[in-house]
């Protein structure tokens, strides 16, 4: 235990800034000391601090000590009082306030908030305090945890009495109440805590379970503390270590957080999570980067571990509760065989020794999926045995054949992927099954891009291939042709174990596509899986990042760019199977990064191969064959008389061949159009003459800004910092360069809220401020670095890929997505003489990450010595911004 430094001793004759000095000594004493003691020794030691605090406050004022009584309530009552926790007090008095005690009260209270003490207060009559807690009952809940600090100390326990007798909240009420409050708080996080910027209080595993099985034990049992409850039966010895362990890790990660933030946080922030890991002592002070993102990865995979340990024991006593409290007379039991039967929708073991034979293990998860139609749980006596027999697990239950067989029997049935592996997953069955799967459990990444770890990240991805089973009519229309696909699947176990191991051996070290298709392999041949189905298993794993890059980073309407992809999937077996990975795959890595444009790419990239792989994909539209066609299209839909034609010739001879090639035939006929008028237009004093369209039109999902101008230099960046500031998201830019002088720039773009731009004043806003920016002069203001951002490195990436043209070069820019960004690259295209004719825009996670087509000044690929000097001056650049 601490003993407490003189420095924070109390007098009654200190100031207000003798006792801030107090607080702020005790604060600094405990956080230099925090590995000194337990850390409910160094929360209960702050908790004393101010009981001494406020009742030294309080002797002053001579409030009647038999009417009058100061409490503290909630986590101040519990005694586990952080850095900038909430003081929580109640002050009960008996009968009505005079003017003088109220006064009193009130000056009290004042002198509390001079203190700049983050208070939460309450004062009521006793029998006010009574009405209170019947009316609300998060005030009851809060009342549970009275504890007396001064004058009438009859007034706790009468309160007590009260919530602990069933005249203001019955016990099957009030654990109807918490059990509501809890589920209410699982769903807003998803049912789960494995994000990358998990809740301390309120996700689920997190502090506010602990508490719900504290406040519902209080009321029903009466008991003190969760320590009791052991007496009851309810808790092992070992349960109960358990349950303090995991919240004392809980305990320190928030006290870190709290200093981290220097304000009450419970979320913890990727900006606070390298300062939290060093105030825990993870990684030995080493400094952000990647030696850094080690230190935060180790913390929060404890920290996930922990949650969820909390959360399958929460579960359990839940349960238990619920058995206790509202009790079922008859309950429905279908008996299953001699070891598993149904009761009240639960499975349960007929007897806690089943799980001796390992093989039960994976037969109660066979047996889930089988009665998916009567099934929604494990019964709390059938989870306390699953989990001490996990603890006994001598190897991975793979070792045996009869569990192999039935592993493979869950993959292969059609609600394997519902409520079996999702407890499975929960339940550490999963790892228990595959070692693999071990090595991930609670892995994050520390970035913006992958908001769940690598475990609960690859459950999601199964889940999202199960939905492909449902009824069609019922699912989002961008999964309709990933729906269609699977359903016609002759063997979907196949992409499942594809599914499985497509991420498994991240943070080893190394490609994790390619260690990942060896431990398929492996798993393959040991679960003996036919050889056809054990090389697709395997291309699967290698190359599942194959299709979401070609979409985003190439221009998937090139055909030889197709040819190239088509070429790497090889058959249509392949191709449909990827398609509905890479879906399932994107969805389940952020939240944020499925969009209408993503869909759409994917679905044309689809759609253009499959008709490639069919026609022996050789066979693709050559480019100028592709060009007629679309020139006659627009034709076509511009229904040109012999005039007309004229001006439309005229503006083609001008345009070159890219323009024609990378849109479709009505958005070339839209823009000809436009440019047509616009020439024929009266000249205007503007010395650019800039054309800018923004319709209602939305292409693949997205909505489209064109620009027709004069060229000039910093004209990319401005229209893309322009759309930036606007908080518009820029997806792929199209540039092509007239012969006169002319530029012609396509954007896809989606607004702030990740959808097209359908409000007209919307887009005339953003026509207006292109306008000003483009042709008047106008200086946007520097976009201001995310907060989120700095926590991360700026390293910057350059790298070439492989042209499909022979007269242009591919080059891929990341690095932090900051405001410069952008500039800092079109600048050094500029200073090189180099050309932009295509650019494909993306923000993954905290990173930019953009592919660009260019040219040098001769209109050729750049040369060994050009690509060495345009990659060591965008490091440069960079890297020294970011100094």
């Amino acid at each position: 235990m601490l003993s407490q430094p003189a420095c924070t001793d109390l007098r009654p004759d200190m100031t207000s800034a003798e006792l801030k000095q107090a607080i702020k000594s005790l604060d600094q004493y405990l956080q230099d000391n925090i590995f000194q003691s337990a850390i409910i020794d160094t929360l209960n030691k702050r908790s004393q601090f101010f009981d001494a605090l406020l009742c030294q406050l309080w002797l002053p004022f001579e409030l009647d000590p038999a009417r009058i009584s100061l409490n503290a309530v909630g986590g101040y009552g519990r005694q586990t009082l952080h850095p900038f926790s909430d003081i929580d007090i109640c002050i009960i008095h008996d009968g009505p306030l005079t003017p003088t005690e109220a006064s009193r009260i009130s000056q009290f209270l004042t002198q509390l908030w001079d203190l700049n003490l983050d208070l939460g207060h309450a004062v009521r009559s006793l029998d006010d305090t009574y009405q209170a807690c019947k009316e609300d009952v998060t005030i009851a809940t809060s009342l549970l945890e009275i504890r007396h600090l001064f004058g009438n100390n009859q007034h706790q326990q009468q309160v007590l009495n009260a919530l602990y007798g069933q005249d203001l909240w019955q016990s099957q009420a009030f654990f109807n109440a918490k059990l509501s409050e809890q589920q209410e708080r699982h769903a807003k996080a998803q049912g789960t805590s494995y994000s990358i910027e998990p809740n301390l209080k309120t996700s689920p595993g997190g502090m506010r379970d602990i508490q719900t099985l504290s406040w519902v034990a209080r009321k029903h049992f009466g008991v003190a503390n969760m320590q009791s409850l052991r007496h009851f039966g309810y808790l092992t010895n070992d349960e109960y270590a358990e349950l303090m362990e995991c919240q004392h890790f809980l305990f320190r990660v928030r006290f870190a957080l709290h200093q981290a933030a220097q304000r009450s946080e419970n979320r913890l922030l990727l900006q606070y999570q390298a300062e939290v890991a060093k105030l825990m002592g993870f990684g030995d002070g080493m400094p952000i980067g990647e030696s850094g993102n080690i230190a935060i990865e180790k913390m929060m995979r404890q920290l996930f571990r922990a949650m969820k340990r909390i959360s399958e024991l929460n579960k359990i006593l839940m349960a238990y509760f619920q058995r206790e409290i509202i009790p079922e007379r008859n309950p429905e039991i279908i008996v299953i065989n001699d070891n598993f039967e149904i009761v009240d929708h639960y499975i349960h073991v007929r007897d806690e020794t089943v799980f001796i034979d390992r093989t039960q293990i994976m037969a109660l998860f066979e047996f889930i999926a089988i009665h998916h139609d009567k099934i929604i749980g494990i019964t709390a006596e059938t989870l306390r045995s699953l989990r001490q027999v996990r603890r006994r697990l001598m190897g991975d239950l793979q070792d045996f054949q009869r569990c192999r067989e039935q592993f493979k029997a869950i993959f292969v049935h059609p609600q394997g992927m519902g409520l079996a592996i999702t407890l499975m997953h929960q339940h550490g069955i999963l790892a228990s099954y595959l070692p693999q799967w071990r090595e991930v459990v609670g892995q994050m990444q520390f970035d913006l891009f992958h908001a769940y770890t690598v475990d609960e990240h690859t459950h999601k991805v199964l889940k999202n291939i199960y939905t492909y089973d449902k009824d069609i009519k019922t699912l989002d229309k961008d999964l309709v042709l990933a729906a269609d696909i699977y359903q016609k699947m002759s063997n979907k176990s196949t992409l499942l174990f594809g599914a499985l191991f497509h991420d498994l051996a991240k943070g080893r070290g190394g490609d994790h596509s390619e260690l990942g298709a060896v431990d398929a392999s492996l798993f393959a041949k040991f679960h003996g899986i036919k050889a056809s189905q054990e090389a697709l298993i395997c291309w699967l794993v290698e190359h599942h990042l194959l299709m979401s890059i070609t979409s985003q980073r190439m221009d998937i309407y090139d055909p030889e760019v197709v040819n190239a992809f088509a070429k790497k999937v090889g058959t249509l077996t392949r191709l449909d199977a990827l398609y509905c990975l890479t879906i399932a795959d994107i969805q389940a890595t952020n939240d944020d990064l499925w969009n209408d444009w993503k869909a759409s790419l994917l679905k044309d990239l689809y759609f253009v191969t499959r008709k490639a792989l069919r026609n022996g994909f050789e066979n693709i539209l050559q480019l100028r064959t592709l060009v007629r066609e679309h020139k006659q299209e627009a034709l076509n839909l511009l229904a040109a008389d012999e005039d007309s034609s004229v001006y439309i010739k005229a503006l083609w001879r001008r345009l070159p061949i890219a323009f024609f090639s990378n849109a479709e035939a009505d958005d070339i006929a839209r823009y000809t159009q436009a440019m047509i008028n616009h020439d024929l237009a009266p000249v205007t004093d503007n010395q650019y003459n800039t054309l800018i369209l923004l319709d209602d039109a939305v292409v693949k999902g997205c909505s489209d800004v064109f620009v027709y101008t004069k060229d000039r230099s910093g004209l990319f960046v401005k229209l893309f910092n322009t759309l930036a500031t606007l908080r518009i998201s820029v997806k792929q830019a199209q540039i092509a360069r007239t012969k006169d002088g002319y530029v012609v720039e396509s954007f896809k773009v989606l607004d702030f809220d990740e959808k097209p731009i359908t409000s007209t004043q919307r887009r005339k806003q953003v026509i207006n401020k292109l306008h000003q920016v483009l042709d008047k002069g106008m200086i946007l203001s520097k976009k201001r670095q995310s907060r989120r951002h700095q926590s991360f490195d700026n390293q910057p990436n350059v790298e070439f890929l492989r042209s499909r043209k022979s007269n242009r070069s591919l080059v891929n820019v990341s690095a932090l997505d900051t405001s410069e960004f952008m500039e800092q690259i079109a600048s050094t295209f500029r200073e090189l003489d180099l050309h932009i004719h295509s650019a494909t825009i993306s923000t993954v996670g905290e990173r930019a990450d953009n592919v660009f087509l260019l040219s040098n000044k001769d209109d050729q690929q750049l040369t060994p010595d050009q690509q060495q000097q345009l990659s060591a001056t965008l490091m440069q650049v960079i890297s020294e911004d970011d100094l």
